[in-house]
């Protein structure tokens, strides 16, 4: 961190500067982090499912690439030459139509993403497919252990490995990417922060739907954010009335249970006696008990007397 402040300012003092340029560095030269004490700010920043794996690697390079080698209609052609089965999408159009791009089309596209290309690429570009498939797979694990860690880095290892096909195929120039380089940071971060599930974006992406998307749609479309701010405040005013009508329903038969468990609790002690052996009260405080027990002697209102027939 203190390597990077030393870079912005050398930069900031001489207007140019290599190491500036070699780390991609941007023209923030007093960073929010700058003065912060004890804070080492890329540790901060976490590995992110839905945006570096699913969104960018797989989608905006994998993908990219294997279309630019294998060609947009022959992708397409394969997608929908696909059989039908339990579970798996069939993109009877191809992908190349999908318009809006979810988690979900991006998983049901890796499931059979490497059967696709089979026999249509080249052995080593196969190989790129499945490794970082691979690694995306390891990271979406709930529970790690030494062995799902170290299969995660063979994985990006094997990447690494055979990665110089796609600059032979002139597909790129290099993979100075930062997405990609993201994914040598993901074993320390589930070591350091537990498994990447616990920081995906993708769980709270979900509230755009109900705090904006819902919100919005309810809109006359023109000054759209009052409409939305007061049709949220009567959501909440309406949820905070609901829930406290259910509390009030399911507190009443409650009341009334304990109140009749206690009075049958009561009628099945052994005698006045007994009772006030075992706790000790004087003659005159168990006097006072003896008439209240006697009542509470009598059968409950959810038990049958008993009859003499």
């Amino acid at each position: 961190m203190a390597d990077t402040l030393k870079t912005l300012q050398c930069k900031h003092r001489n207007g140019r500067s290599r190491k500036f340029d070699d780390e991609g560095l941007h023209a923030v030269y007093k960073p929010f982090w700058k003065d912060l004490p004890f804070t080492d700010i890329f540790t901060c920043i976490t590995p992110d499912i839905l945006h570096q794996l699913h969104k960018g690697v797989f989608h905006d390079h994998l993908l990219q690439w294997c279309i630019s080698i294998v060609g947009e209609k022959e992708v397409d052609a394969r997608f929908q030459a696909m059989s039908r089965y339990p579970g798996l999408r069939h993109f009877t159009k191809g992908i190349s139509t999908v318009s809006h791009w979810t988690s979900t089309e991006h998983k049901e596209m890796q499931r059979v993403f490497v059967g696709l290309l089979s026999g249509t690429v080249d052995d080593h570009v196969l190989i790129v497919v499945c490794s970082l498939l691979d690694f995306i797979y390891y990271a979406q694990c709930q529970q790690h252990m030494d062995l799902s860690l170290k299969a995660m880095e063979d994985s990006l290892k094997t990447f690494h490995d055979h990665k110089h096909v796609i600059i032979k195929l002139q597909i790129r120039e290099d993979f100075n990417v930062p997405k990609i380089h993201s994914l040598q940071h993901y074993v320390s971060s589930i070591q350091a922060l537990g498994s990447a599930d616990g920081y995906n974006t993708e769980y709270p992406k979900r509230l755009h739907i109900d705090y904006a998307k819902d919100a919005y749609r309810v809109s006359n479309k023109h000054d759209y954010i009052e409409q939305m701010a007061l049709w949220l405040q009567r959501q909440e005013a309406i949820h905070h009335k609901s829930a406290y009508l259910a509390w009030k329903q399911l507190k009443t038969p409650l009341v009334m249970k304990s109140v009749d468990d206690n009075s049958c609790d009561a009628g099945k002690s052994n005698s006045v006696s007994d009772w006030g052996e075992q706790s000790g009260n004087t003659h005159s405080r168990l006097r006072g008990f003896v008439p209240s027990i006697a009542v509470q002697q009598q059968p409950c209102a959810h038990q049958s007397p008993l009859h003499d027939h």
